[in-house]
């Protein structure tokens, strides 16, 4: 029983070790809307762990998309895991920024790829310099016990007892005033390195007597094995001991090696720091190369195989009154990798848009508005399991049209938009606000997502003749003025097939001048493939002309089927007889029209003539009728 229980238990942790080992999700930089893939080379012929590499972004290579201070800057690894980082400047007026990444492992002589990721207005800042390097120490708070004071100090003759460091907690930095002939260190407890590089600022006041040096030792072992690097605030020369072999030289690399010490490095002409100026000094050794680096610039380069073990790392200064700060401690390559960027990208992510609009804004009692309802793929994968719905406000009737309630698409593909237009009449005068519509869909791990129209305002002005709700707008649908038709040659389909649509307005013979305005809308799920004395805008396609008593006109929309299901087709005409612009009559008519798969076994497509819902005004038929056989009776009688 024992045997089982530890079993199970044993599994139960592999189980979780196995989950801890998981990469993290692509979903978890979901809200980043920009991305660059950055390629590290190494260049030192070894493997490095756990190594920090720069990432200096500047110019046309600047992440302008970001946060003015960096705060969403992110980085992944190949398999997705997010890498410690560290943001030494972002500064988005100059496009600069200095990021430092700590990279798991970087094989030797070969590149590995992470991603910057950018573009998160909502994103905290994760930058952790302790996180980051060997060594971190921004002085923020008072740090000094995390060092060995006086480590590297060598009483030669007449040099007196060294002085203490002191914290000052306004400026957050570490105060030297050692004093003539007095060297103060400070020194990391617990780093001992052999390839390493160590930086500080260094900011001198003033000198003892006309001295004063800011120095970084590594693979300190004692106080005679170790090697220097360090630059002087004005000719130093130690006193009573004779000087050493860097006298007055000044910047300079050198070593102390079995007690004896000398000079490997010096510039061709010394240069000092200016009191009251800081100064980044930077000291790097990898193998037997040496390197001093001033405010980041190479400035001395040398070679020496004197010391080859790991040693410790010291900070001092020599008659200096001054401060310290900033302290960082990282590995070193001798070539260290370099790095390049491609240009930015969109991130993969899926987001869909929805726009809900009202033409006109501004209608009279019980006439109409149009509703158009946009939803489009503004992101760069496809959405699924789509669905859209919407309300009527209780001051309108829906009139005709593709009302979503809800409407539903399987797909919509990245950059594709589907319209939905319906009719809607006001019962009552008054401003109102329509709410807003929504549409739901699935984003491209699955998860479901939201987003919602603006709302929109409609003023409606009281009617001056009045009518009722179910009326339509100025006409009385009683009298017989004239005759209107929506056609479709074809109104059950097979996906991708054509269809011609007509939408035809005829004058009686026994009126006026008719003034003509024809509307026709397609439904979304079909694309216009052409249309015929016809201009388009948002989705409808509309004419106008002028039909003397007795004629007749039409305006022509071809459309193609992309979706399976049942669709409307809505046709409008406004018309009025002579001048009577104010007794103008507004008809809606709608055509279904059914998109199959394929072609059902035996059944035949059908062609409609007259099969519009409401596709004439009544009476009208029988007047037609009535002049097609008084025109054949007077060509059989002039025959």
């Amino acid at each position: 029983m024992r045997k089982t229980g530890l079993a199970v238990l044993a599994s139960v942790l592999v189980g979780l070790l196995l989950l801890a080992a998981l990469p993290a999700s692509a979903s978890a930089m979901e809200g980043w809307q920009y991305q660059w893939e950055i390629a590290i080379q190494e260049n030192s012929g070894e493997t490095l762990r756990d190594y920090q590499v720069l990432v200096a972004l500047s110019g046309s290579d600047f992440p302008e998309e970001a946060q003015a201070d960096g705060d969403d800057a992110r980085f992944t690894d190949a398999d997705g895991r997010e890498l410690g980082y560290w943001i030494e400047e972002f500064d988005a007026d100059s496009e600069h920024a200095m990021i430092w990444v700590k990279m798991p492992l970087i094989p030797a002589n070969d590149e590995v790829k992470v991603t910057m990721w950018y573009g998160n207005p909502g994103a905290e800042g994760e930058s952790d310099g302790e996180a980051v390097f060997e060594f971190f120490d921004d002085f923020d708070t008072n740090t000094l016990s995390n060092y060995d004071v006086n480590l590297d100090t060598i009483l030669y003759p007449d040099w007196k007892t060294p002085a203490n460091p002191t914290y000052d907690p306004i400026n957050k930095r570490v105060n030297i005033n050692s004093g003539d002939n007095i060297e103060t260190t400070i020194s990391p407890k617990d780093t001992v390195f052999l390839n390493v590089y160590a930086e500080a600022i260094f900011h001198l006041d003033g000198t003892y007597p006309e001295g004063g040096n800011g120095k970084i030792s590594v693979r300190w072992q004692d106080d005679n094995n170790w090697y220097q690097g360090g630059k002087s605030g004005a000719r130093y020369s130690k006193t009573g001991g004779g000087g050493s072999a860097c006298s007055y030289i000044s910047p300079t690399i050198y070593k102390i090696f079995a007690g004896n010490d000398a000079c490997l490095a010096a510039p061709t002409g010394n240069s000092y720091i200016n009191l009251g100026t800081e100064q980044k000094i930077g000291f790097g050794v990898a193998g037997n190369t040496l390197k001093l680096f001033l405010n980041d610039d190479l400035v001395l380069q040398t070679t020496d195989g004197s010391i080859t073990s790991s040693g410790r790392i010291v900070f001092s200064g020599i008659q200096y009154r001054g401060w310290i700060d900033n302290i960082r401690v990282r590995k070193y390559a001798s070539s260290e990798p370099t790095v390049t960027r491609a240009p930015p990208a969109p991130a993969t992510h899926t987001a869909l848009t929805i726009t809900k609009s009202p033409s006109p804004h501004s209608i009279r009692q019980f006439q109409e508005t149009t509703i158009t309802i946009s939803v489009e793929n503004t992101g760069t994968t496809d959405a699924t399991d789509i669905e859209i719905a919407d309300a009527i406000h209780t001051s309108f009737d829906l009139t005709s049209g593709d009302f979503p309630n809800p409407k539903r698409y399987d797909l919509i593909r990245s950059g594709e938009t589907r319209d939905l237009q319906y009719t809607i009449r006001a019962k009552e005068s008054g401003t109102f606000t329509l709410d807003p519509a929504t549409v739901t869909y699935a984003d491209e791990d699955g998860n479901i997502q939201e987003a919602k129209s603006e709302p929109h305002i409609i003023k409606v002005i009281p009617s001056t003749e009045g009518g009722t709700s179910g009326g339509t707008s100025r006409s009385n649908p009683s009298i017989s003025t004239a005759s209107v038709q929506l056609h479709g040659e074809k109104t059950d389909v097979v996906l991708g097939e054509d269809i011609l649509l007509k939408l035809s307005a005829v004058n009686l013979i026994t009126k006026p001048a008719m003034h003509v305005q024809v509307i026709i809308i397609p439904p979304s799920g079909m694309s216009v493939t052409s249309s015929a004395f016809a201009k388009s805008g948002a989705g409808q396609y509309t004419t106008t002309y002028e039909l003397e008593p007795g004629t007749g006109k039409d305006i022509e929309v071809a459309i193609r089927s992309n979706q399976v299901g049942d669709f409307d087709v809505n046709g409008r005409i406004i018309y009025y007889f002579g001048d009577d612009c104010e007794g103008a009559e507004d008809h809606t008519l709608v055509l279904p029209i059914t998109v199959r798969a394929e072609l059902e076994p035996g059944a035949e497509r059908t062609e409609s003539s007259s099969g519009s819902k409401g596709a004439s005004v009544p009476g009208f038929g029988v007047v037609v009728t009535g002049m097609i056989l008084f025109a054949i009776y007077l060509r059989r009688k002039r025959a």
